[in-house]
């Protein structure tokens, strides 16, 4: 179980997961990709935070080895909504909190 505020320890990405990342995918798009479309928009790994809601931080994959680590705020109405990303990252690079 996670502490309130601490960030849990990176998991496989399970399909809830990639459903969230699913529904912010078109916004990341715009945000990271000048609005085109990612060849592949795969959850990898991620870690949660409860905070008021639950923060995702989610490695992504978007090409053969090209990463993307989001990080998505669901709120208690289950509203998501994209804060952050960090572009260029790697396999190697482990997902974390991140602002």
């Amino acid at each position: 179980m996670a502490m309130c505020g601490g960030t849990t320890a990176a998991k496989e990405a399970d399909a809830a997961v990639q459903a969230v990342c699913d529904q912010i995918r078109a916004e990341v798009e715009k945000q990271t990709n000048g609005g085109s479309a990612y060849g592949s928009f795969k959850a990898v790994t991620y870690k949660t935070q409860v905070v008021a809601g639950i923060n995702y931080f989610v490695k992504v994959q978007t090409g053969d080895n090209e990463f993307l680590h989001v990080r998505v705020y669901q709120d208690l109405s289950q509203v998501l909504t994209l804060s952050a990303f960090q572009a260029r990252k790697t396999a190697a690079d482990e997902i974390d909190y991140f602002q």
